[in-house]
């Protein structure tokens, strides 16, 4: 929750709007559906978060030139697994 108050208080909220969002995940090599949940999240120009009954997430995307960004941090399993995702994008 201290998470939402930053990003309301700290960020530019020209381009900032609170979304809702369901997903899902389907393990191929199981073939079963692990994850489903509903989140309600905040999202700014470069920054997003996530919460849910069991889950959170919190990422960036920042684009430079030909450089994008973009990285997350999510958990999940009522907070019991947590992964962490970056990506660099070079584009020519």
């Amino acid at each position: 929750m201290k998470f939402f108050i930053f990003m309301i208080a700290f960020t530019s909220t020209a381009h900032a709007a609170p979304y809702i969002e369901y997903k899902n995940k389907y393990d191929l090599r199981v073939q079963q559906s692990k994850d489903n949940y509903v989140r309600i999240g905040y999202k700014t120009p470069k920054l997003y978060g996530e919460v849910g009954k069991d889950s959170a997430e919190v990422g960036y995307k920042i684009k430079a030139s030909n450089f994008t960004f973009k990285g997350k941090v999510e958990s999940t399993e009522d907070f019991k697994k947590t992964t962490l995702e970056t990506e660099v994008r070079v584009t020519f």
